[in-house]
């Protein structure tokens, strides 16, 4: 899917770790007016990720730019030039996380698990696991609308007499 709001915007990848903003500036500078040039880099490290966006003010200098500059070498690196796209969260193989029902509670793995009695080191049931000293961890989910509802009543494996018509 195209991004609408920005037809003259280029995603730049395979970029050398020493590339700056301003040697992108200049080597795709001589296809138009560039609006913006934005370098990710590590938010710890600071250092370049790899990848550009570059914003033209025209969408035909950004694909001449794509047209010409995808694959050749750019401080010594082969890059990646193409229009860029809206992000697509849907399908892939993003890792998602488990959803809380509202009515069903926390998925089997986040449920809670009673500790053991006075501090002793027995293992855990399946569903907790030990911290580094041996203790188990206790996850304490809660919800805003109160406890989750508890299940009453006998269950089909109780093997108790079948319901009355």
């Amino acid at each position: 899917m195209m991004e609408a709001d920005r037809p003259g915007k280029l995603f730049i990848g395979g970029l050398n770790t020493d590339t700056n903003e301003k040697t992108l500036e200049v080597v795709f500078g001589k296809f138009g007016h560039i609006l913006e040039v934005l370098l990710m880099k590590d938010r710890e490290t600071n250092k370049s990720r790899g990848f550009a966006f570059i914003t033209f003010q025209s969408p035909a200098d950004a694909k001449d730019a794509a047209k010409d500059m995808n694959g050749k070498s750019l401080d010594g690196k082969t890059i990646k030039v193409e229009r860029a796209n809206k992000p697509s969260y849907e399908g892939g193989n993003r890792r998602r996380l488990p959803s809380l029902s509202r009515n069903r509670g926390p998925p089997r793995s986040l449920r809670c698990v009673r500790g053991g009695s006075g501090g002793t080191r027995e293992r855990p049931s399946r569903a907790g696991h030990l911290d580094d000293d041996g203790y188990t961890v206790n996850l304490n989910i809660s919800s805003s609308r109160g406890p989750f509802p508890v299940k009453r009543g006998p269950t089909s494996r109780s093997g108790g007499p079948p319901p009355k018509r």
